[in-house]
């Protein structure tokens, strides 16, 4: 398993899980290509999620249930927020890593339960790369929201 950098700061890193290659050798990043699927119709709250991320990384984890929360029921999985839908479920890593899963748009009061359970599924296999030595953390490179 690989992660992408998608935001480094003073405070922390954020990462993304990347689940493999594609036929040209480019990693699957389901939080890359989340990104670039809203950023044709989203561009505004694409702009308030990757600086809600960048703000994230220089200073910590904003302190508002209205930008990021800890989803009650699940094993530790978070999510950051914009006002316009656009959801981000992470979970943490170390004291100074975020490892972003992928994105989905609200439709519901609550997470939908699919949308969780394919981030814990993230982040066991995540863990498990980690303990069987699998994991590869890709060279730090700031990656576009658009």
């Amino acid at each position: 398993m690989k992660t992408l950098v998608i935001r480094t700061g003073a405070r922390l890193t954020i990462r993304a899980i990347a689940t493999g290659t594609d036929e040209n050798g480019r990693d699957k990043c389901p939080t890359l290509r989340f990104f670039q699927d809203q950023a044709a119709v989203r561009a505004a709250e694409l702009d308030k999620l990757g600086a809600l991320l960048s703000e994230t990384a220089d200073n910590g984890p904003p302190h508002d249930d209205k930008k990021f929360k800890d989803l009650p029921g699940t094993d530790k999985i978070y999510e950051f927020k914009t006002s316009g839908g656009l959801r981000l479920l992470c979970f943490w890593d170390e004291g100074s890593l975020i490892v972003c899963t992928h994105g989905y748009l609200k439709g519901a009061q609550k997470a939908p339960k699919n949308e969780i359970q394919r981030a814990e599924r993230f982040k066991r296999d995540y863990f498990q790369a980690k303990q069987d030595g699998g994991l590869i953390h890709a060279e730090p490179k700031r990656q576009s929201l658009r």
